[in-house]
């Protein structure tokens, strides 16, 4: 029995600066029956800013920013502070190279947006995490 790990929610942190889609995935991974903590940040910068003062268990990532999702999770992967922290990018961008590329980086999966449910992003989430965790025990 591991007590009190599943006694808080697990804390996501969803990286997007685009509002309508932050306030459908938050609202979605919020509610029942996933019940996570979600913060939310606007850009790359903010993001890592977050990431410093909160503890986060997971990132879910856009790509298509100003400051570019790429770019954050070159920052937010070697950080020694964060180590192995589980990162799942969530983009409407369909470029197979540039997703590839993001999981050799360090990204656990690359989800599109259009073709995404609520429950996919969730499980993937658990399964990111779970990889992580396995990660810091090596």
């Amino acid at each position: 029995m591991e007590p009190l790990e599943q006694a808080q929610p697990v804390t996501v942190l969803l990286i997007d600066d685009n509002p309508e889609d932050r306030k459908f995935w938050s609202a979605a991974l919020r509610n029942p029956p996933f019940g996570f903590f979600v913060l939310e940040a606007y850009g790359g910068e903010s993001g890592l800013k977050l990431c410093e003062s909160q503890h986060v268990d997971c990132v879910v990532l856009d790509l298509e920013m100003p400051e570019s999702g790429l770019f954050t999770l070159l920052r937010l992967i070697p950080d020694p502070t964060r180590r192995h922290v589980a990162v799942v990018v969530l983009t409407k961008l369909a470029q197979p190279a540039l997703l590839r590329l993001m999981k050799n980086l360090g990204a656990y999966e690359c989800l599109l947006k259009e073709y995404c449910s609520a429950e996919k992003l969730a499980n993937t989430i658990g399964q990111a995490m779970a990889s992580a965790k396995s990660k810091r025990a090596i």
